[in-house]
């Protein structure tokens, strides 16, 4: 045997597992009073006597140059306290996250429909939007871009650039391996092209918040979001002030999704607030938020894949082309994440990816749960199946022989934390009792058609060296002897004040009870990053254990001077403003030599779907579904199924009913009577086996689980339908129409 037929070998079962994790093992979230009750104090809600109410006017045109904006019948309006245009900012009129391309308020031109022109505070809302009717705004219409395909055609038209210099906002030419020798050394080629939908978040919130004056010359902003010191930074550029003359709060947020990582309002809202004098508060209506809100990005995959006479993987061809919609903000990100994750956990002799990111006037795509893998996974778990079946092989077995060893590079060649997450959960997953029966039957009468299918993913964790990768929090004993861990992140419904509580009891030797999270705030926290990419859980263990041989030391020392029986309580009072309070700082792990869009730390799921299609409506219903999660320690039960099971649903939204289509640069969609997602009664029984044990020496703890759900999800159960329809699936979502012409076209 060879050493390289070792790393093929299927892994041992003999791996150290939870028992299946439900509720009954769940600790009790710290915000479920408040949630039970109806009253979780969304920043939305915030609302005052004297407050005033902001609107936004958007335009009506998916493309347009703007030749006059005339707002003087609006201020003349009785209850009218401010008008606002880009006329009214005196800093920096552009934001945006990797690309600073989305103007606050429109000047030169409109790139979508909602695209925001100019806003108005009042004493109330009938008031504001009377006054938004007043306004005067005259276009001149501009060539529509609407396919990204077309965008992207050379010598296009000036006017039909969406941006100044062209609709190319993005483009990635990843090469390993030599292709040809690759090539020729397969016995099987497939090629074929995957479409995955735009997808809405469709908040319980939409985005809102109030934002005011503090009477010092500053702005208290309360807005739900991601990122409250990048908000806060934002605004301080725009407005012309010092970032600490702003205090941000970020926490709770009534679900974001990565929705709400970029911002939208919040610099309308500060403008108004601060022109006004007065506090505002703005909260967009579902409608304004299908426009405004960000999406997931639509793409086309092709893929083309070979595998030599036994089975093995021998080169990954893949050509990507995302629709971004009018402005950057994580699009270049995502686009980089669906290249990272083209060529999934296995490994090829030669790697070819290809990527384009095109501007249109199609909205805004950005973040979004998933995060540009989940697209290209949908296509490659379809592959593997599919190549499996030309092999001759099972699918498990297939995937086994064709993983990558542990301590191999990364999908890009990158240096990356050794993980052997991808065997194990493969490993677990082909033991489950649903995947050891059969894999596709009828029932009697021939109507139901049944299909179980597998999917094994990867999944990154953070962001690379061209994001936000550090982050600082702190440790404090507060003055009624409870422990604060301070930091910037903020709750958005995934439990982490939970995660925070369980951790610091693991790491300081102390109850749960005894832990106070500071979450969110400028005033209160540092900079800690945006909660986002599944870093956050990672980041606070990571300060915890650093911090812990510090703190435990500092307590000693406290207790030996003032008595080794001191509650903390006690304690603190006696040390009263000597109390321990230690500054973290995580700095970026990645090598130098990894490229700033490439990832370091990996998780690994697999899962295994059944669902059930009736063959006369084209209806399908995923029935089961068994998630194995290599993601290292749980950190709170409780938040930990929540993510999955929430996230797996938000992936079966996905598989089968979500796209919300865009016609002529208008969403076809205004409200959700018109844009389906799933209920309870379309999630499907659950079973989550997590798979705590980590490799020896591993440095990074538990591995993040709020995005990978949605990842597993989609092809699981896009591979248990092409096992029932015995066809494959190559665009998403799945619908009783697309099932029954599939039925249709390759008919039995």
């Amino acid at each position: 045997m060879t050493e390289l037929d070792r790393h093929f070998l299927p892994p041992s079962s003999a791996h150290a597992l939870s028992e299946p994790l439900a509720d009954a093992h769940c600790d009790v979230r710290p915000d479920v009073a408040s949630k039970l009750t109806g009253n979780p104090g969304f920043l939305t809600d915030r609302v005052a006597a004297g407050q005033l109410r902001g609107v936004i006017l958007g335009s009506p045109y998916p493309h347009a140059r703007i030749l006059h904006i005339d707002t003087r019948k609006a201020r003349l309006l009785p209850g009218v306290i401010a008008v606002v245009t880009h006329a009214d900012i005196r800093g920096v009129a552009n934001y945006g996250l990797r690309k600073v391309d989305r103007p606050v308020l429109c000047h030169d031109k409109v790139r979508c429909v909602g695209d925001p022109v100019a806003a108005v505070a009042a004493v109330d809302l009938e008031t504001a939007c009377a006054a938004l009717a007043l306004i005067e705004v005259t276009y001149a219409p501009l060539p529509l871009v609407d396919d990204a395909e077309a965008a992207l055609t050379k010598d296009l038209a000036r006017d039909a650039h969406v941006h100044t210099g062209g609709n190319l906002l993005h483009g990635v030419d990843h090469r390993r391996g030599e292709m040809a020798a690759a090539e020729a050394a397969s016995a099987h080629v497939l090629e074929d092209t995957y479409h995955t939908p735009r997808q809405m978040h469709t908040y319980l919130e939409t985005e809102g918040g109030v934002a005011e004056p503090d009477g010092n010359g500053g702005l208290r902003l309360f807005f739900g979001g991601h990122n409250p010191a990048r908000e806060r930074q934002v605004i301080a550029d725009m407005l012309g002030l010092a970032p600490d003359q702003l205090q941000a709060l970020g926490t709770p947020v009534g679900g974001s999704y990565g929705g709400k990582d970029e911002l939208t309002i919040q610099p309308i809202a500060a403008l108004l607030a601060w022109k006004a004098q007065r506090p505002v508060r703005l909260h967009l209506t579902r409608p304004q938020s299908v426009d405004l809100g960000v999406k997931r990005h639509p793409m086309r995959i092709r893929m083309r894949t070979g595998i030599d006479a036994r089975g093995r993987l021998t080169f990954q061809q893949v050509d990507i082309l995302a629709d971004t919609g009018a402005y950057a903000t994580h699009g270049p990100e995502v686009l980089d994440a669906a290249v990272e994750h083209a060529p999934g956990p296995y490994q090829y002799r030669a790697v070819r990816v290809q990527a384009r990111l095109a501007y249109t006037n199609n909205g805004i795509a950005g973040a979004f749960r998933g995060f540009g893998a989940v697209q290209v996974q949908f296509a490659l778990e379809q592959h593997m199946d599919r190549l499996a079946a030309l092999a001759g092989m099972a699918p498990e077995a297939f995937r086994a022989i064709n993983l990558a060893p542990p301590d191999a590079p990364g999908p890009l060649g990158q240096h990356v934390v050794p993980f052997d997450g991808p065997h194990r959960a493969l490993d677990v997953a082909r033991q489950q009792a649903l995947w050891q029966g059969p894999h596709h039957w009828r029932d009697g009468e021939g109507r139901y058609a049944y299909g179980v299918g597998l999917a094994l993913i990867h999944r990154s964790d953070g962001f690379g060296k061209g994001g936000p990768s550090e982050s600082r929090m702190q440790l404090a004993l507060a003055p009624d002897g409870l422990i604060e861990l301070r930091c910037g992140f903020t709750e958005l419904g995934q439990n982490l004040g939970g995660a925070i509580r369980n951790l610091c009891a693991q790491w300081l030797g102390c109850q749960p009870s005894d832990v106070r999270p500071v979450l969110g705030d400028t005033a209160l926290t540092p900079d800690s990053g945006p909660v986002a990419a599944s870093r956050a859980t990672t980041l606070v263990w990571r300060a915890l254990a650093k911090a812990k041989d510090e703190w435990h030391s500092l307590i000693a020392r406290a207790r030996a001077e003032w008595g080794e029986s001191l509650s903390l309580a006690a304690l603190a009072q006696r040390l009263g403003d000597a109390r321990p309070c230690i500054d973290i700082e995580l700095h970026a792990e990645d090598p130098a030599t990894n490229a700033h869009d490439t990832h370091f730390v990996f998780g690994a799921c697999a899962a295994v779907a059944q669902v059930r299609v009736d063959t006369w409506s084209g209806m399908v219903q995923v029935q089961d579904l068994v998630m194995c999660t290599a993601l290292g320690p749980v950190a709170s039960a409780q938040g930990y199924l929540g993510q999955m099971e929430g996230g797996a649903v938000m992936g079966l939204g996905m598989s089968l009913l979500e796209e919300l289509e865009c016609e002529g640069g208008h969403y076809t969609a205004r409200n959700l009577d018109a844009y389906f997602i799933p209920s309870i009664m379309d999630a499907p029984r659950m079973q989550l086996i997590a798979i705590e044990n980590l490799p020896p020496n591993d440095p990074i703890g538990p591995r993040g689980a709020g995005e990978i759900s949605v990842n597993f999800a989609v092809p699981a159960i896009a591979n248990a339908l092409a096992a029932a329809l015995q066809r494959p699936v190559s665009r998403l979502p799945m619908t009783p129409l697309r099932v029954i012409a599939l039925l249709e076209q390759f008919p039995t």
